[in-house]
C-alpha cells in the first residue's frame, strides 16, 4: 500500500482541532504584534481624549497579553458564535443573571473590550 501524500494528524479533542489552525507560533506572533500595537497606541494617546471610551481612566496603561489570554479571548469569540451570542450585547453575555458564568470566569468584560480593540 502506498501512503497518501500530506501529513496526517490525529484530532482527538477540540483543542487538537484548534491547534491545527492556531499553532503556538501563530499565537505567539499575534501576541507579539498585539502588545506592540497596543503599547504604541497607548503611548501616542496618553493624556489625550483619543483613548476609546471603553477604556476607563484606571486602565489607560496597556497590560500585556499572553498566549493563554489570547486563547481564552478566541475561545469566547467562538463560544459566542456557537451559541448565537454574536447578536447579543456584550453586557448581556457577561450578565450573571442570564446564567452564563463562562464569560465572567474567563475574563472581565472590560478586558474583553480592550482586547477586542487591539486584536
Amino acid at each position: 500500500m502506498k501512503k497518501k501524500p500530506g501529513s496526517t494528524t490525529k484530532v482527538q479533542t477540540i483543542l487538537d482541532a484548534f491547534k491545527l489552525f492556531f499553532t503556538n507560533e501563530i499565537l505567539d506572533e499575534i501576541v507579539f504584534h498585539t502588545n506592540r500595537y497596543a503599547e504604541q497606541y497607548f503611548d501616542q494617546n496618553t493624556g489625550s481624549r483619543q483613548v476609546s471610551s471603553t477604556v476607563s481612566s484606571k486602565s489607560r496603561r496597556w497590560k500585556p497579553t499572553d498566549r493563554v489570554e489570547l486563547e481564552a479571548f478566541i475561545g469566547l469569540l467562538i463560544q459566542s458564535g456557537v451559541n448565537r451570542g454574536n447578536h447579543e450585547l456584550l453586557n448581556d453575555l457577561w450578565d450573571i443573571s442570564q446564567s452564563r458564568p463562562l464569560y465572567r470566569a474567563t475574563m472581565s468584560l472590560q478586558r474583553f473590550r480592550i482586547k477586542s480593540e487591539y486584536n
